[in-house]
């Protein structure tokens, strides 16, 4: 009998360690510089907005509380003509994916600047408002935190546009051809870029963006 129970818990212990399912990974984000590619959705008279990079952090505050932050490379160029207002916008980060392996970014704050024209330089005012909702950052082991979805009410002068961004991790790969058309190849070979990822040139920005909503996997 003993050695049957102890054969027993051999086995059991065979089978748990040849059990495959991959551990949770928590939720990770990579820093910094992503690109994004932005999705119109519904009708707007507004001009369509490609995309842009995107400066995204995530850090963790005194009391252990994740945080996210979001910079668009569009507020960013205005902070020296409006040192006020703030380019980012921050949200609470959970700690933990849910079942389809993503991470939520909670209650993002509006980020807006008011930049007044510059006579000098020949650059008209601008009124711009970033408001972020449904942020979710990919955490699975094939994309730990280098791919994120999210909508986007973007108002530039009064004008209101809805988006829905894709957005990936690293977003400094240019893909201008030679001909300086945009070439997939070059996104699909570049070695920076995970190769499990489904990519493509956006032709507006000549830069590497996901091919498909993230999860954007071959």
């Amino acid at each position: 009998m003993t050695r049957r129970i102890l054969g027993l818990a051999v086995a059991a212990t065979l089978a748990s360690s040849c059990d495959t399912t991959q551990p949770p990974i928590g939720c990770p984000v990579q820093s910094l510089e992503w690109a994004a590619t932005y999705k119109p959705k519904g009708e707007s008279t507004c001009p369509v907005k490609p995309g842009e990079q995107l400066g995204i952090l995530k850090f963790s505050t005194p009391s252990g509380d994740e945080r996210l932050s979001i910079n668009p490379a569009t507020l960013v160029a205005l902070n020296e003509r409006d040192a006020v207002n703030l380019s980012y916008s921050l949200g609470a980060m959970a700690k933990a994916s849910n079942a389809e392996g993503f991470c939520s970014a909670l209650d993002m704050a509006v980020a807006e600047k008011h930049a007044p024209a510059d006579a000098t330089r020949e650059l008209p005012a601008a009124d711009i408002v970033y408001k972020w909702s449904n942020v979710q950052v990919l955490a699975i082991a094939r994309a730990p935190g280098t791919q994120l979805v999210a909508d986007l009410e973007y108002t530039e002068n009064g004008c209101t546009a809805q988006y829905e961004v894709w957005a990936m991790w690293p977003g400094d790969i240019d893909c201008e051809g030679e001909d300086g058309q945009p070439d997939n190849s070059l996104c699909e070979t570049e070695a920076s870029i995970n190769p499990d990822f489904a990519v493509t040139c956006d032709p507006t920005q000549l830069r590497c963006v996901p091919a498909k909503r993230p999860p954007s996997l071959k």
